[in-house]
């Protein structure tokens, strides 16, 4: 059996958190995901780095929320650029949904509990997820 190589984006908390936790289903980039990303799974990965008052606002603790680690898998089904009209229908609190940036759709697979420690990176990056106990 190969190991299973998962694409990553790092995300300050809270809100790799917030995606984790399906309340974030949008992530928002002033870049465009790469094509071949599209219909794949991907990894949310919790920073090292934290916004202590977004953390509060929406609900977590700053001194308890996951940080270096992969916290969920989500798959991205588009990859869609906001115009002034897709801003006002999709927006939420979660996001920059300013006209211009992109929308990265990303659907909940799964969260991973507990949450596996890995060093993140800026960009996409790669992880060799852990094979499950039991299985060879």
């Amino acid at each position: 059996m190969s190991e299973l190589i998962y694409p990553v984006l790092s995300l300050w908390q809270p809100w790799a958190s917030l995606m984790a936790d399906n309340r974030k289903p949008i992530e928002t980039r002033h870049w465009p995901a790469p094509a071949w990303l599209i219909g794949q799974e991907f990894a949310i990965h919790a920073a090292m780095r934290i916004d202590a008052n977004a953390c509060i606002y929406f609900g977590y603790d700053p001194l308890t929320i996951p940080r270096g680690c992969i916290l969920s898998i989500h798959k991205l089904t588009k990859c869609e650029k906001f115009t002034e009209r897709s801003r006002d229908e999709i927006g939420d609190e979660y996001g920059d949904f300013e006209m211009g940036r992109y929308g990265w759709f990303a659907p909940l697979l799964r969260k991973l509990n507990p949450p596996i420690a890995a060093k993140g990176h800026q960009g996409i990056w790669k992880w060799p997820a852990p094979k499950p106990e039991g299985k060879e």
